[in-house]
C-alpha cells in the first residue's frame, strides 16, 4: 500500500506536469526554458546548504541516497510555479510583480506548513512558515528580475 507521502509526491508531479503542459504559453519557449533552469540551479544550490545547516529536513523524498534535498520540489514544482508566476507577470508593471510573488509565495506556503505538520515530506528544524514565504517571495522577484535581464540582453545583443 501506498504511503500518505508517495500519494502526495505523485499527485504533486502529475498537477506539475499537468500546468506545464496546458497552462504555460509555450509561445515564449526561450523565457520559460531559462526561468526554469534558473530557478533550479538557485534552488539546488540554496536547498543543500539549507539541510546541511539543520534548517530543514526532507525525511521522506526521492533519491535519499543521493539527495538530502527535496529534488521533487526544488527541480519540479518549484521552478515550474517560477515559470507560471513569469507567466503571469510579463507585461505588468512593478507593484502587480510584487503583489503576485506574495501570492504564489502565500500558496506554497500554505500547502507547505500542512504538509510540514501531518506528514513526513518536510520538517521544520530552525525554520518557520514565514522564513518559507519570504525566501520564496525573495526567489520569485530574483527569477523575475534574472529574465527581465535576460531579456534586455538577448534584445540588446542580438543587431551587434
Amino acid at each position: 500500500m501506498l504511503s500518505v507521502e508517495t500519494i502526495i509526491t505523485i499527485v504533486a508531479a502529475v498537477i506539475t506536469l499537468m500546468l506545464l503542459i496546458y497552462v504555460v504559453d509555450w509561445r515564449y519557449f526561450r523565457d520559460w526554458i531559462v526561468v526554469f533552469l534558473f530557478k533550479s540551479v538557485i534552488d539546488f544550490a540554496w536547498g543543500s546548504p539549507v539541510v546541511n545547516l539543520k534548517l530543514l529536513d526532507y525525511p521522506v523524498r526521492l533519491l535519499p541516497h543521493y539527495y538530502n534535498t527535496s529534488i521533487l520540489f526544488e527541480l519540479w514544482v518549484f521552478p515550474t510555479a517560477c515559470v507560471l508566476y513569469n507567466q503571469v507577470t510579463r507585461k505588468r508593471g512593478l507593484w502587480p510583480i510584487i503583489y503576485y510573488a506574495g501570492i504564489f509565495s502565500a500558496v506554497i506556503t500554505a500547502i507547505e506548513y500542512p504538509l510540514e505538520v501531518y506528514t513526513d515530506l518536510i520538517e521544520y528544524l530552525n525554520w518557520s512558515w514565514f522564513t518559507s514565504f519570504y525566501t520564496m517571495l525573495t526567489t520569485f522577484l530574483c527569477s523575475r528580475a534574472f529574465i527581465a535581464f535576460f531579456r534586455w540582453g538577448c534584445n540588446y545583443f542580438e543587431g551587434k
